[in-house]
């Protein structure tokens, strides 16, 4: 029952830096995570953001602002998530080149396949008039056209009789 009445005694009011949610934590630890939005973070800081919310000033003559903690606190988180942005990025741009890679070799397969079923294609047709015998280099000459003799003669009963003879290769 003294460690209980212990646990009690150490714990002090604190407001999660995240999502606000009030917490009782443990002042002698460096930072928790959040039961509520499981968000990490400092427990001084969520401890002083208690402070701030539930502070009540009667009566200041000054007030001093820490700036340069503010600052280096902005700055440091800002490099972290440029850095983590930074990170992202070039993992997309290699998992892209990955998969343009991958493209590129299944056209490349593909473009192969159709050249050589092309080659294919021109073989078996170069066999299959080789074999009907329907290439040039058989040795035989080639068919003279034929000639057909053609007299065409005037329809017209007043006109002198003209005629023509002709001859056209078929």
């Amino acid at each position: 029952m003294s460690e209980e009445n212990d646990l009690k005694t150490r714990l002090v009011p604190a407001v999660c830096t995240q999502c606000g949610a009030k917490l009782e934590v443990d002042p002698t630890q460096d930072a928790a995570v959040c039961p509520y939005c499981n968000t990490p973070y400092i427990v001084d800081k969520a401890i002083q953001n208690y402070n701030v919310q539930n502070a009540r000033i009667e009566h200041a003559d000054t007030v001093k602002i820490d700036m340069k903690g503010t600052a280096d606190s902005f700055f440091g988180f800002l490099g972290k998530q440029l850095s983590e942005s930074r990170e992202l990025r070039r993992e997309i741009r290699a998992e892209n080149r990955e998969e343009e890679r991958e493209i590129r070799r299944g056209f490349i397969r593909i473009f192969g396949y159709m050249v050589i079923g092309m080659f294919v294609l021109a073989a078996i047709m170069f066999i299959v008039s080789l074999i009907r015998g329907d290439s040039d280099e058989t040795g035989t000459a080639p068919a003279e056209p034929e000639q057909t003799a053609c007299r065409i003669l005037p329809s017209d009963g007043d006109a002198p009789l003209h005629v023509w003879d002709f001859t056209v290769d078929i």
